[in-house]
């Protein structure tokens, strides 16, 4: 018989931790070190160690980088756009194909009715804003609702409309159904940790509603196993985030001050000449450096032998731009995408390939995720429209799935080129290929049948053959595939 579930949270009290002192040189910590200030037990659930000032300030800073830093901005977004590429086709995998024609048509159909707040958002093309979700809130949560003749609606909130209101400090859950059960950051939980109910606070945060778990959907992508809300997957570079900016304001502004400084005349008083001065009216500016405009840009005046040349500055030095390119890369990282993104030239051979892989998986890791939610929403709209008449559900209507995002490659004529000769070679399928640049199979050989009768239909009325309109032989092809060619078409 199996052991039974170790209760992680207590349903009254609070518990009393009691720490010991043991040997502290096992290894070297930043209590060890002058340069380094020790951060706190940090020996405790996520759950605890995430408090509500922690949680929600976390938000905030990710929020603030995302909207005011472009190049944080461009990179989720992009992201978001690689995860989505163009594909998230709903497929029904049941054996009754009258029920897959039907659901997969009806999923198509009400792709823009479902999102309770008008057909601007998409069943499908919410996944981009679900990615964005991910990295900037780390969490979202999704209603299952439905109007008044039963027609399935979702509801998508944002990470701050699930909280608990200013005023209230508890840690358990004073009235209601869920009345003694642990509440932290706006999610219930029961004595093993499960989330059982959340917490929706009204516009003015001053009220909230307990909503069941079974009607609520909270999607995150857990870096703890006693992690409670998500965590923004710009946390871990934020303080680079903010050190970029502010190095990048300060170096922009020494670029403002050396794009001002148009000609450097030097002169044995360091001063304007009075009589030119007069003569073009205009007085030098008080200060230890006399300084003239002119057209816009400003002429210094320094205390040396008779000269003029113009004003010269190589900032930002290589040396920043490397620096700062690092920066960028670890921040990037701590993110789970590249920097390369944002200019790829430099990367070259083997590297091409790892960048590629990296990007993929990143891709297919966030893919999985956002899957797995969305089969749960798939599953409940079919029911509901069952309930309401479009279809008769078969024993296995629940299997299904949707098509892939497609393939990243750097090069792309190059992986079409790799694709053609690993298919001729045998060790790759078209189902393969097809599903790694976002397309359907099936779907991709039927409008391929449709295309072909319509060409066949095409030369028979103008008296040509088939291949005149186009040929999939390749110069070098034996002889009895082209043969072949012509027979099947």
């Amino acid at each position: 018989m199996a052991i039974k579930p170790i209760q992680t949270m207590k349903r009254a009290g609070e518990t009393i931790r009691s720490m010991f002192s043991r040997s502290s040189n096992a290894y070297p910590t930043a209590a060890n070190s002058v340069q380094r200030i020790a951060q706190g037990d940090q020996n405790a659930d996520m759950l605890d160690l995430m408090s509500r000032h922690k949680e929600r300030l976390l938000r905030s800073d990710a929020r603030y980088i995302f909207t005011s830093n472009s190049t944080v901005s461009g990179a989720v977004m992009q992201k978001a756009g690689k995860v989505y590429g163009s594909s998230w086709r709903f497929q029904s995998h049941s054996q009754d194909e009258n029920f897959v024609a039907a659901v997969e048509a009806d999923m198509a159909k009400i792709d823009t009715l479902l999102d309770i707040r008008g057909p601007q958002y998409s069943f499908r093309r919410n996944v981009k804003l679900e990615s964005k979700s991910l990295d900037v809130d780390g969490d979202f949560f999704v209603l299952l609702t439905e109007t008044k003749d039963g027609f399935p609606q979702l509801q998508y909130l944002e990470a701050h409309r699930i909280g608990q209101t200013v005023y209230d400090c508890e840690q358990r859950v004073t009235t209601g159904k869920y009345k003694g059960l642990r509440i932290q950051n706006g999610i219930i939980y029961n004595e093993f940790a499960r989330a059982v109910a959340y917490r929706v606070l009204t516009e003015d945060g001053e009220d909230y509603q307990d909503v069941s778990a079974r009607d609520m959907i909270h999607v995150t992508d857990p870096d703890w196993f006693s992690q409670g809300r998500g965590i923004p997957a710009i946390a871990s570079g934020m303080l680079d985030w903010y050190d970029l900016a502010e190095v990048r304001d300060f170096e922009k502004i020494a670029q403002k001050v050396n794009a001002a400084l148009t000609l450097k005349e030097k002169n044995a008083t360091g001063n304007v000449d009075a009589a030119k001065a007069i003569v073009s009216g205009q007085r030098a500016k008080p200060g230890n450096f006399a300084s003239q405009m002119l057209a816009g840009g400003t002429i210094r005046y320094l205390k040396h032998s008779d000269s003029l040349e113009a004003h010269e500055s190589n900032r930002p030095s290589d040396g920043f731009l490397k620096f700062s390119d690092k920066i960028e890369a670890s921040a990037f990282y701590g993110m789970k995408w590249r920097r390369e993104m944002l200019d790829s030239s430099a990367v070259g051979g083997a590297g091409v390939r790892a960048f590629q892989r990296d990007i993929n998986d990143c891709i297919v890791d966030r893919f999985e995720l956002l899957e797995r939610y969305k089969k749960r929403v798939a599953v409940w709209i079919i029911a509901k429209r069952a309930q309401q008449g479009a279809y008769t559900l078969p024993d296995d209507w629940y299997k299904c799935s949707f098509t892939k995002p497609r393939e990243f490659t750097v090069d792309d004529g190059n992986s079409r080129k790799a694709d053609r000769e690993d298919l001729r070679a045998g060790i790759a399928s078209e189902c393969d290929i097809l599903s790694r640049r976002g397309e359907d199979p099936v779907e991709f050989l039927e409008k391929r049948a449709e295309y072909l009768v319509k060409r066949n239909e095409i030369a028979a009325k103008y008296g040509l053959n088939p291949i005149d309109l186009g040929t999939l032989a390749m110069p070098g092809d034996p002889i009895e595939l082209i043969e072949e060619e012509t027979t099947e078409t």
